[in-house]
């Protein structure tokens, strides 16, 4: 069954050619055809849209409105379909992306710039945060994090590999004691950032 678009489509070109002929050599189709979807349409809408005698194909005053109607329609099916396509080769829209501070600062700051010139059509709003975030509860199209990813309807992109280091300074480990091993950690005063709210640091 044809839809309510492409019947529209076809009585638009009936209409504009004057004819179920000409109106199938645009489409494709046989004059009995469009005649068919015509009268179809007519039917489900419960009223005469054209009037037809052996050499004459005039519109009735509901057709004229349908008709009306269907150029704006029709206009706008194209054009939403045309910037469909266009947002596929230049993509364009707003962005809200999580990140931590660390990598704000020191990995997409510096891409960033780069980035806006080859897609300036692209907005960015960013939650820049230590905190772990809901993604889908705080409207987040990407977020920027370190480590692995728990929840497993969420798809994961490994983009850089990060080192982390244990600092101390001279005077801690003057007063302290250097440790050789990670495990010697555990008699030291550390401050660490916490990834899950309310936990231990």
């Amino acid at each position: 069954m044809a839809s309510s678009s492409n019947e529209m489509a076809i009585f638009q070109r009936v209409a504009e050619r004057g004819s179920f002929a000409g109106a199938a050599e645009d489409v494709g189709l046989s004059p009995s055809a469009v005649a068919k979807l015509v009268t179809r349409l007519e039917q489900r809408l419960g009223v005469r849209l054209i009037n037809r005698t052996t050499r004459h194909l005039a519109l009735t005053a509901e057709g004229e409105i349908y008709l009306e109607h269907a150029h704006e329609i029709l206009a706008a099916i194209e054009s939403a379909e045309a910037d469909i396509a266009s947002a596929r080769l230049s993509p364009r829209g707003q962005l809200r992306v999580h990140t931590f501070p660390v990598i704000a600062v020191h990995h997409l700051a510096p891409v960033l710039p780069d980035f806006l010139t080859r897609y300036p059509q692209i907005t960015f709003d960013f939650l820049v945060t230590n905190r772990i975030v809901d993604i889908v509860g705080e409207n987040v199209d990407i977020s920027l994090r370190i480590g692995g990813l728990n929840d497993s309807a969420l798809v994961a992109r490994k983009i850089i590999d990060l080192t982390r280091v244990v600092c101390a300074s001279p005077s801690y480990l003057a007063r302290h004691g250097r440790p050789v091993r990670p495990a010697d950690l555990v008699h030291h005063s550390c401050l660490t950032l916490s990834r899950n709210p309310g936990s231990a640091t």
